[in-house]
């Protein structure tokens, strides 16, 4: 099974903080033939690291997702993955946005805690 990281998921993995998981999360972890993160994961991990809300820099977690837990960057073309935002019309917010994209356009699941995301993506698991 494909699986997606959010970037709240990927953040919490990569700092060992696997307590804010839930145990259905952390089995499809385990269990996922392959983990994937959105490069806009990366993107927003390195702006809340410019904002001091989180302390690890975004070459550090890139490096733990890869290495660690064998979490690969998803190689879709960007282009194709904004393009499926447009229809992402229940939320503003970009993020949100483009990883919901990614992976209803790579077919995968898509492990998050937030609610707005189960509420309007039936790929979403926690």
């Amino acid at each position: 099974m494909l699986t997606y990281l959010d970037t709240h998921t990927a953040l919490w993995l990569a700092n060992g903080s696997r307590e804010e998981l839930s145990a259905t999360a952390l089995e499809n972890i385990e269990r996922a033939a392959e983990l994937r993160v959105s490069p806009i994961v990366l993107f927003e991990a390195s702006l809340l690291h410019e904002i001091g809300r989180i302390k690890i820099g975004v070459e550090e977690f890139k490096r733990i997702l890869l290495y660690d837990f064998e979490v690969s960057i998803c190689p879709m073309p960007f282009s194709a993955v904004v393009e499926a935002s447009w229809g992402e019309t229940w939320t503003r917010d970009p993020f949100d946005r483009l990883i919901v994209a990614q992976a209803k356009v790579g077919g995968g699941k898509l492990i998050t805690k937030d609610r707005r995301i189960h509420a309007n993506f039936s790929g979403a698991l926690w």
